[in-house]
């Protein structure tokens, strides 16, 4: 919502408002190593403050060294169990080359019913910077494109942009899996997400067993 739309709301409930901002201000600060000269998309960073990721609460991940580490413990054995899962059931998830991201989420996104007018133009978000892009598929027995992950590096911060499946089960988690692996191999130490708010239903289960956590990130 537009600065200018959010002052009248702010203005009759200054209450709820003070209490909003409180509650905001109690997520603790993660601090994260950025590339300033990177900071150019708004929808990414925010360009009139580059020291700050834009938007003022997220969820993040902050991925372990040794990697291995991530995968242990009880909170991630859905995790893991899915992931076993979906390999048994004969599929594989791998990075995904630059020259073939467009393919492979056009595949899935047309699986899902998607137009091609919409799906060139979320595609026109990221083609302009493939080279900070990390991608991985799910692909069946067949080879054919069932799910994808897709995210933008800046220093050692990968923002996610878009995760979808068309396939039900096992193979988000799969997918997951493996943007893990291709996030980490980049040099990635922080996966950063929609807000907890935003996630919603099953999806929020989803992040819990994933182990995000709410901050307010911001850039040394």
């Amino acid at each position: 919502m537009p600065l200018m739309k959010r002052l009248p709301v702010v203005l009759r409930h200054p209450v709820l408002a003070v209490a909003a901002l409180q509650y905001c201000l109690g997520f603790p600060v993660v601090k994260v190593a950025l590339s300033r000269s990177e900071c150019s998309s708004a929808w990414l960073f925010d360009p009139r403050r580059p020291w700050r990721y834009h938007g003022f609460i997220s969820s993040y991940i902050e991925l372990p060294s040794p990697l291995d580490r991530y995968w242990h413990g009880t909170s991630k054995q859905n995790l893991r169990t899915r992931s076993h899962q979906a390999r048994v059931a004969g599929l594989e998830v791998r990075a995904v080359e630059s020259s073939s991201i467009d393919e492979v989420i056009t595949h899935v996104w047309r699986d899902k019913g998607w137009q091609t007018g919409e799906i060139d133009r979320e595609l026109r978000k990221i083609r302009e910077s493939l080279d900070g892009v990390v991608c991985v598929g799910v692909f069946d027995a067949c080879g054919h494109a069932v799910g994808f992950c897709v995210g933008m590096k800046n220093g050692e911060v990968v923002r996610t942009l878009w995760s979808y499946t068309s396939q039900r089960g096992t193979v988000r988690w799969l997918c997951f899996s493996g943007y893990v692996e291709a996030v980490s191999a980049k040099g990635g130490r922080i996966i950063v997400e929609s807000p907890p708010w935003a996630f919603i239903g099953g999806n929020k289960i989803f992040a819990g067993h994933l182990g995000y956590l709410p901050a307010r990130i911001r850039s040394i």
